[in-house]
């Protein structure tokens, strides 16, 4: 098997880097179209990756009588909101996760 100069220089990086884990990350972007507004809404996601659609449920909760679909370039002038880590998908869960952060911290 014969890896390009590109690929062995990203896994020079992410091996190097503190946090490795931000090189294999899984990022899932949706667009979000609300009555008033609309806007990008990503999630990054590291070891604990519970889906695409999963994900897009937790999104739709978040901003209810909302539509959330995949992002296009076409959406590429809404504002973006991220958020990252395990932290982010515990605080995604609908009832639980706020009850958790708020007692352990996200």
């Amino acid at each position: 098997m014969k890896l390009s100069s590109k690929a062995v220089i990203t896994f020079a990086i992410c091996f190097l880097s503190l946090s490795a884990s931000e090189c294999f990350a899984t990022t899932y972007t949706f667009t979000v179209r609300c009555p008033d507004s609309s806007l990008v809404y990503e999630w990054g996601v590291g070891d604990i990756d519970p889906g695409k659609e999963y994900l897009r449920g937790v999104t739709g909760t978040k901003f209810p009588g909302c539509s959330v679909g995949d992002y296009t370039d076409a959406d590429s002038y809404l504002p973006k909101e991220r958020v990252s880590h395990e932290a982010a998908v515990i605080q995604g869960v609908p009832l639980i996760g706020p009850i958790f952060c708020g007692i352990f911290g996200c």
